[in-house]
Formats: structure tokens, C-alpha cells, sequence
């Protein structure tokens, strides 16, 4: 398959390079038959030596299945070409814009962590106070979900969400469990990492902050602590 490139953003979306811009491109991912196959026998080769039987019915095509579930896992680097989309705001970026602001979530995501490959898993909360543009509220889901479905850590996560809005002002707040400290390591089974991002009219106004926390919480049907 071609790489495509999309037209650029209207603005909805900033201009800057965050993530290499690979929110308004299409960049498929190229493994050939022969590389797949040479990968499903490296893993193959690691889960037998962890101790995994590999002549089961169950496990036979074990390391094929893990290789597909991680590419699959990971489809966030390929970008979204839906998510160009943005439309004017009838405020035309003028003070009349700081007067509200749109809150989306909770917004389910799933990751990978950087550190261990192991997932992490969450909720999403994303709010914006418009500029000259506004993005449609589905696609805040969609860009939740691709820079979630990569390997990454719940901060970097965070930090680029708030950068590639081009609004007044930017919040997110994240709440995630991380099975590298439930499997591994600590072992703490009941442990939430809550983060939050401010930018723009967050970072000046506490008000605005805790509207939108306040919205946030009303939904977050115990989410959010």
C-alpha cells in the first residue's frame, strides 16, 4: 500500500512538530513476509526459554498471535487521517472565546509502557477553551487513542496531548493502571496513577481548573478521586 499524504490541518490542530506531526499523516508500517516470519521465531525462541511448552494445541502458533497482538497494540504510529478535520468557531478567535470551554470524557484508552512493553490503562479526560477553531468531539477520542496505541509512559502521553491543541487553554487529566507494578516489581495491586496537564488559560486560571475538574468528576462514575 502507497503512503498517502494529507492536505494539512486547518487548525484545529497545532503546527508545531510534536510527534513528528504524524496526527495529519498516514505513515504504514512495511514488514515483509520474510521479517515477520524471522520475528515469530525470536519469540518463539524467548518463550521457550522462559519455560513456555511450545507443542501444545494452545501454544502453537503462540508467537505468531503475540507479534499480530503488538503490531495491533501499536497502530498509533501508523497516524489517523481523520484527524485533519476542525471547524471555525462563530467567536473567530476573539476574547469572546475564553467564555467557555469543551470537556470530553471519561475517554477509555490502552498503552504500552516504554520501560517493560507490559500495558497501561485508563481514562482520559480532555478539556479546551477554543481559539479560532474547534475539533469535533470524536475526534478528541481519536487522538486519545493514537498516541495511546504506541509505546510510551503516562506523562509523555499527557504533555502531548496538551501541546498539539491549538486552543486558549489545555487540560487533560489521566488516570491509568500500570501492570508493570501489579505483575512485577512492587506488586501493588491497587495502585492509580493520576496525572494532569495544564496549559494556556489552565495555567493562569484556578477557576477554570476547577470547572473543569469539577465536570470531569461528574463524570467520571468513580474515576476520579
Amino acid at each position: 500500500m502507497a503512503e498517502r499524504e494529507l492536505d494539512p490541518t486547518v487548525g484545529g490542530l497545532r503546527d508545531e512538530d510534536v510527534e513528528g506531526r504524524d496526527w495529519e499523516r498516514v505513515q504504514p508500517r512495511r514488514i515483509s513476509d520474510a521479517d515477520w516470519k524471522r520475528f515469530e521465531g525470536y519469540i518463539g525462541e524467548i518463550l521457550s526459554a522462559l519455560g513456555m511448552p511450545r507443542n501444545t494445541p494452545g501454544t502453537l502458533k503462540t508467537p505468531e498471535r503475540y507479534l499480530r497482538a503488538m503490531f495491533d497494540s501499536t497502530e498509533g504510529y501508523e497516524g489517523d487521517a481523520k484527524l485533519v478535520t476542525a471547524f471555525p468557531t462563530e467567536c473567530n478567535g476573539g476574547p469572546d472565546c475564553d467564555l467557555s470551554q469543551v470537556v470530553e470524557g471519561p475517554i477509555p484508552f490502552y498503552s504500552l509502557c516504554e520501560h517493560h512493553a507490559f500495558p497501561f490503562f485508563g481514562h482520559a479526560y480532555l478539556g479546551y477553551v477554543a481559539h479560532e477553531h474547534i475539533i469535533g468531539i470524536s475526534k478528541l477520542t481519536r487522538l486519545v487513542r493514537l498516541f495511546a496505541r504506541r509505546f510510551t509512559v503516562q506523562e509523555r502521553l499527557g504533555e502531548t496531548l496538551s501541546r498539539i491543541l491549538q486552543a486558549h487553554g489545555v487540560a487533560v487529566y489521566l488516570d491509568a493502571i500500570h501492570l508493570c507494578t501489579q505483575m512485577r516489581g512492587v506488586r501493588e495491586s491497587e495502585s492509580t496513577t493520576r496525572t494532569t496537564f495544564w496549559r494556556g488559560n489552565y495555567e493562569s486560571n484556578p477557576q477554570l481548573r476547577d470547572e473543569f475538574l469539577n465536570i470531569a468528576r461528574s463524570r467520571g462514575n468513580g474515576h476520579l478521586s
